[in-house]
C-alpha cells in the first residue's frame, strides 16, 4: 500500500510539474526563447506542434521605436510585471486570473528578421485551458493595435 501511495505521489507531481523557466542572459549566443513541453500549458512563435504554435510577429515599425510600446503592452496583460529586462528582451510574470497560477511570457527581438518572439508559458499543470495562448493573443491586439506589427493576413 505504501509503494502504491509513493508511485501515485510520483507520478502526479510530474505530471502537475510544468517547466521553469529562466530569463535569457544577455551574454548568451543562442538568442532563441525555450522550447515548449508536450502539455497544453505554452503558446510560441518558436514551437514546431500545431498545439503550441502561433503566428509570428512582423514588426511594422523600427524597433526603437516600436520597444516601448513593446514594453507597455507586456505591462498592459493581466496580472503581468517585468522582472528581467535588456536591449530586445523581456522576461514578465503572469498570473492566471482566476486561480492566480504563475506563466512565464517572454518576449525576444529577433533583428536579422525584424521579428519578435514570443512565448508564454504555464509552471505548472496538464492544461491550462487556452490561457497562454489567449495572452498571447491578446498582446498581438495590443500590438496591431498600435501600429507597432503587421496583422497575420500580411
Amino acid at each position: 500500500m505504501r509503494l502504491i501511495k509513493f508511485v501515485f505521489l510520483f507520478w502526479l507531481s510530474v505530471g502537475l510539474t510544468g517547466c521553469i523557466i529562466f530569463p535569457l542572459k544577455e551574454s548568451n549566443p543562442d538568442r532563441d526563447l525555450n522550447w515548449c513541453l508536450p502539455r497544453h500549458t505554452c503558446a510560441s512563435t518558436e514551437a514546431v506542434t500545431f498545439v503550441h504554435s502561433i503566428k509570428p510577429f512582423k514588426l511594422a515599425m523600427p524597433y526603437e521605436q516600436a520597444w516601448p510600446e513593446i514594453r507597455n503592452s507586456v505591462l498592459a496583460l493581466d496580472n503581468a510585471s517585468i522582472e528581467h529586462e535588456y536591449e530586445g528582451y523581456i522576461f514578465a510574470k503572469t498570473y492566471t486570473p482566476v486561480f492566480h497560477f504563475l506563466d512565464y511570457f517572454e518576449v525576444l527581438y529577433i533583428k536579422d528578421e525584424n521579428r519578435l518572439n514570443v512565448r508564454s508559458s504555464s509552471l505548472f499543470g496538464l492544461t491550462d485551458f487556452f490561457t497562454n495562448y489567449f495572452r498571447t493573443q491578446a498582446f498581438r491586439t495590443y500590438l496591431e493595435e498600435k501600429g507597432v506589427i503587421l496583422p497575420i493576413n500580411e
